[in-house]
């Protein structure tokens, strides 16, 4: 009797397991509002996620195998993610290298500066008409 308890618990819990997707946790533990760049192992660009402070955000991507054929390359090779925090002022935050599916990524825990520099003054408008009333 215990195997099939053991049995249906392994059958229901893989009904909802799904072996084709990649998924990361990403969270803002920074003052800084951040974007968070995700790429493949090979540098391909898989997404971004713009964070407020303090919030988290979950991204996930489809490993299934393409059609697509690329003479020398795998068909798959997105795992291991680079996850890179970048700064509304154009700056790096930090970076992470060697992300998992299924880890939870902070922006202070990865290496880089961990400062973002204030935004530049927006330069003179356009046009200097002035209303005249």
């Amino acid at each position: 009797m215990k195997w099939f308890v053991w049995l249906g618990c392994f059958w229901s819990l893989s009904l909802f397991s799904d072996v084709d997707s990649g998924s990361i946790l990403l969270y803002n533990d920074s003052p800084f509002i951040l974007t968070a760049t995700i790429q493949a192992s090979d540098g391909t660009y898989l997404g971004e996620s713009t964070i407020q402070p303090n919030q988290q955000k979950n991204f996930t991507t489809n490993l299934s195998p393409t059609k697509y054929k690329h003479p020398g390359r795998p068909d798959v090779s997105l795992t291991p993610y680079t996850v890179i925090w970048q700064c509304p002022s154009e700056g790096y935050y930090s970076m992470c290298t060697d992300v998992s599916p299924g880890s939870l990524i902070r922006a202070n825990d990865c290496p880089g500066y961990h400062f973002c520099n204030p935004k530049q003054k927006s330069e003179a408008p356009a046009s200097k008409i002035k209303k005249v009333k």
